[in-house]
């Protein structure tokens, strides 16, 4: 039915009846994931079968390109990189790092846009280039519907243990405490997975998200536990170029003594830090082939700290049946993944290192926890989010 659809439409989609009748309207959504250096989009179809059935997405064509400057430029060479013939999309979901307490995905409007630039100082390298990207799709487009998923969102249901930070109470009154970050890209692990393993929706995962941020998540019962990043996505384990977590004492010193200011202190924190702080890089693929003594301790610090975040991980579930590895580094880095893992061979996590170095799904040898290794897709979830409130 999709195909011939797709065909009849040729670019214009409207109204059309199934054999017995029933209207059928197909209708055009466009995901868009912004993040703070690429743009990525992903075009779907979708129809929806009378009144409040289920809608199915086929997926038309997806890109990447540099986010730029200007988002109304970016937008158009997006579409001239997804090759759509669409004068416009009917519905536009955005990708939002920063929910802060807006949980699920809705409707993006004015009153949505406040709260969100209220959380730009959480997220200064993600959020504002995110909402200058939602503005500029709804001057673009001013007749589709616009909506936002969070990255937040999927961490509400966070252990109260895990939600509250170590501080004073009036800190936590002004918002800060633990948020979680990575949510679509976990989200889209554990739908892989399930699909592989339904077992994992009731069991007890570890997901490691391993990229241009970091971040190791707690899953039990397919509901997000503890995480490691917390108010902002700089902190927990360390990235190619951000900190992760820090003695607070250092910024102190660094305030006092070295008369660094905030502004210096975020750009060092974010860009400078982690990887690239110890090795001038935060290049991966050259890191694990680099012979130099720094290149080596940046590897070895980085697979040590996510091994540390899995157990820590494991304790706050109670065990482990599941490790899943995603992102760009570790879903493409099977040396890293073998470093990782043999850390934690006392956990009984064993990698078969045929399937691992092939980059399989599954990499595990069998007998203890399962491991997995999963391309995300968080465009196709932000595109499923969409159709919960369409």
């Amino acid at each position: 039915m999709w195909q011939s659809m797709r065909s009849c439409c040729a670019g214009r989609c409207g109204p059309h009846e199934h054999d017995s009748g029933t209207p059928v309207t197909t209708r055009r959504l466009l995901a868009l994931n912004v993040g703070s250096s690429t743009l990525k989009g992903a075009s779907y179809l979708f129809n929806t079968e009378g009144h409040g059935a289920q809608s199915r997405l086929l997926e038309r064509s997806r890109a990447e390109i540099p986010v730029g400057v200007d988002a109304q430029e970016r937008l158009a060479t997006l579409l001239e990189a997804l090759s759509e013939p669409w004068p416009s999309p009917d519905v536009v979901v955005h990708r939002i790092v920063h929910g802060g307490d807006l949980h699920d995905a809705r409707e993006l409007d004015e009153t949505v846009l406040a709260k969100l630039d209220a959380l730009v100082p959480f997220a200064p390298l993600h959020q504002p280039v995110a909402l200058a990207f939602a503005r500029a799709a709804r001057m673009r487009w001013p007749h589709a519907r616009q909506g936002v998923a969070f990255d937040t969102d999927f961490h509400a249901s966070l252990a109260p243990w895990s939600r509250r930070l170590p501080v004073p109470e009036a800190w936590d009154a002004l918002g800060i405490r633990r948020y979680g970050f990575h949510g679509l890209a976990f989200a889209s692990a554990l739908r892989i997975v399930a699909s592989h393993d339904a077992g994992i929706l009731k069991g007890r995962a570890v997901f490691a998200h391993l990229g241009g941020g970091c971040s190791v998540c707690a899953v039990e019962g397919g509901r997000s536990r503890d995480t490691t990043m917390a108010l902002t996505p700089l902190g927990g384990i360390p990235s190619p170029t951000r900190s992760g977590d820090l003695d607070p004492g250092a910024l102190l010193y660094l305030l006092r003594h070295e008369r660094l200011d905030a502004q210096a202190l975020e750009d060092g924190l974010y860009r400078s830090a982690g990887l690239a702080g110890i090795a001038g890089h935060g290049d991966m693929r050259v890191l694990l082939t680099g012979p130099g003594p720094q290149a080596q301790l940046a590897v070895e610090l980085f697979a040590v700290r996510i091994a540390q975040s899995i157990a820590a991980m494991a304790t706050a579930i109670g065990g482990l049946d599941h490790v899943v590895f995603s992102g760009g580094i570790g879903h493409r880095a099977p040396v890293l993944r073998a470093r990782i893992v043999a850390r934690l061979a006392w956990l009984g996590l064993a990698l078969a290192p045929d399937v691992n170095d092939a980059g399989a799904t599954r990499i595990d040898r069998g007998g203890g926890p399962s491991i997995w290794n999963v391309a995300i897709d968080e465009e196709r979830e932000l595109a499923e989010s969409a159709l919960a409130w369409l």
